[in-house]
């Protein structure tokens, strides 16, 4: 006998089911041969985005336009959850990546990283909700997040510190660490939870008119220590060249107390993976 729970969750599915096919019918990928994000056909300024189940995207929008209504990020429109994965649909929002913007000079890097440290002025106001408070390695919905120990292929966390997050980075053992460096170890334990960005690169924000007009991919994002927002800015790799790193890592200085944390954080191999 099928029971009225159980009836429901089926009605669900089918529901589901539809208004994926809905959307498909009005939508094309962007890339035919990963068909993770499709554009609206028709003028229509909305994207669909296929995702993960736990600590999705739509988590993470869902949170920073309520917690932070005026960040240039994508507004979230529905999300729902069928064929094992969550599709969110968002405004689209106007620009380029700045990675397609091959000649930009380091005049135009200033403007811009202007506008990318009044992002993240927002991002690092936004109170940790009570519920998670203490809470690293965390998403929106309370779960984990990609772990660096598996090149970001796998979850973890959420962690009930910094302390418990950086166990499993640490080259060696933390405590023995601790009792030798307790300068280097206590920095680092020390820093502010925030919401971080954890793809902050040049794909990933979008220029209009030779400003900021959007930030987009937060699928990987959540609260982590905030010193990790500088490990990604400042390491080389694709998406992260050119004027845009050596502003982070040669011109801009953050705050002493931030600073002082990722310094320690590069000290005695506290972090054994790229972030």
């Amino acid at each position: 006998m099928i029971t009225p729970s159980t009836l429901f969750l089926r009605l669900k599915q089918l529901l589901n089911q539809l208004k994926l096919r809905f959307y498909l019918l009005f939508t094309h990928p962007v890339k035919p041969l990963e068909p993770k994000i499709y554009r609206f056909r028709f003028g229509i300024p909305l994207i669909l985005k296929r995702g993960r189940l736990l600590s999705s995207e739509a988590d993470a929008l869902g949170f920073l336009n309520r917690a932070a209504p005026h960040l240039p990020i994508p507004k979230l429109i529905d999300s729902f959850q069928t064929d094992d994965a969550t599709y969110t649909v968002t405004t689209w929002l106007p620009g380029s990546p700045l990675l397609d913007w091959n000649d930009f000079s380091e005049e135009d890097m200033v403007v811009i990283a202007q506008d990318i440290l009044d992002v993240l002025s927002q991002l690092w106001r936004i109170p940790q909700p009570t519920s998670l408070s203490g809470k690293v390695m965390t998403s929106a919905s309370g779960h984990g997040l990609p772990h660096p120990a598996t090149f970001n292929e796998k979850i973890g966390g959420p962690y009930d510190s910094t302390l418990h997050c950086y166990r499993g980075l640490v080259n060696g053992d933390l405590d023995v660490l601790a009792t030798t460096c307790p300068d280097t170890v206590n920095a680092v334990l020390e820093d502010r939870i925030v919401w971080v960005h954890t793809d902050l690169r040049m794909q990933n924000i979008l220029i209009c008119n030779g400003r900021v007009s959007g930030i987009v991919d937060w699928e990987d994002s959540g609260w982590l220590p905030r010193h990790w927002q500088l490990h990604i800015l400042r390491t080389p790799q694709q998406g992260c060249q050119g004027p845009w790193v050596r502003y982070w890592l040669w011109t801009h200085h953050f705050e002493n107390d931030v600073e002082t944390a990722y310094a320690a954080s590069r000290e005695k191999d506290m972090l054994l993976y790229r972030l």
